[in-house]
C-alpha cells in the first residue's frame, strides 16, 4: 500500500498559445492540441486528457510509474501507443530552480524550476525545449517513483519539488510556445479505470 500524504486527485488546466513561426494561426494550435487538459493522478500513475478537436480528436495519456511504461491514444486512431520509459536520450542544456522567480497560481505563490534540453531524435519536430514550471509543495508527489521516468527530465524536477506542476511555460522552439495553468484542483479518490487502456484498441510498443 501507498501512503496517503501524496496528491490523489483531479486538475483542470487551460492552456494558451503564442506562435513564433508566423505560418501557424493560434486557433490552428488550440484545435488540433487543445485549449484545455484534466489530469487525474494517484501516487504510482497519472493520466493527462487533452481535449483536442482536430483531424486525431482528443489525446490521453497515460504514465504507469508502477509499470515503467506510457500509453498514447487518440480519439480518432485505432491503436494505442506504449513507450519503455527512457527510449529518448535527449541532452539536458540547463536544470536550474529559480527562488526568485514566482508567479500566483490559485491564489498562492509558487516557485518555479527550468528545464531546457534538445531533442535526441531526428525526427523531433522542435529543434530545442524550454520550460518553466511552477509548482506548490502543497500538492506531494513521491519522488522515489519517478526516478526512471527520465523523458522530459521529469524525474529530475520531482526529485527537485516533491510536487505538482501547476503552471507549465514551453517553448517548442522554432514553432510555438503554450502556457498551461491550474484553474481547479479537487482533491479525491480516482477510480482506477481512468489509468488503463482502451481494451478495445490495438496497443503497439515503440521500439
Amino acid at each position: 500500500m501507498y501512503g496517503q500524504e501524496y496528491f490523489e486527485g483531479q486538475i483542470e488546466y487551460k492552456i494558451e498559445y503564442e506562435p513564433i513561426n508566423p505560418n501557424i494561426p493560434r486557433s490552428y494550435l488550440s484545435t488540433e492540441l487543445g485549449d484545455s487538459f484534466t489530469a487525474f493522478v494517484q501516487e504510482d500513475r497519472y493520466t493527462m486528457i487533452y481535449n483536442g478537436k482536430g483531424e486525431l480528436g482528443w489525446m490521453k495519456i497515460i504514465v504507469r510509474l508502477d509499470e515503467g511504461y506510457s500509453y498514447t491514444e487518440y480519439e480518432k486512431k485505432d491503436t494505442i501507443t506504449k513507450a519503455k520509459f527512457g527510449l529518448e536520450k535527449d541532452k539536458l542544456l540547463e536544470f536550474s530552480r529559480n527562488p526568485d522567480d514566482k508567479k500566483i497560481v490559485m491564489d498562492e505563490l509558487c516557485e518555479s524550476i527550468t528545464i531546457n534540453y534538445q531533442p535526441s531524435d531526428p525526427k523531433s519536430f522542435f529543434k530545442t525545449f524550454r520550460g518553466k514550471y511552477y509548482f506548490n509543495p502543497k500538492y506531494k508527489l513521491n519522488s522515489k517513483l519517478y526516478e526512471n521516468y527520465t523523458n522530459g527530465f521529469w524525474n529530475l524536477f520531482v526529485k527537485e519539488s516533491n510536487s505538482i506542476s501547476i503552471r507549465n511555460e514551453t517553448e517548442f522552439y522554432p514553432f510555438f510556445k503554450a502556457t498551461q495553468e491550474a484553474i481547479s484542483i479537487d482533491e479525491k479518490k480516482i477510480p482506477s479505470k481512468i489509468f488503463e487502456p482502451n481494451n478495445s484498441k490495438v496497443i503497439f510498443e515503440k521500439k
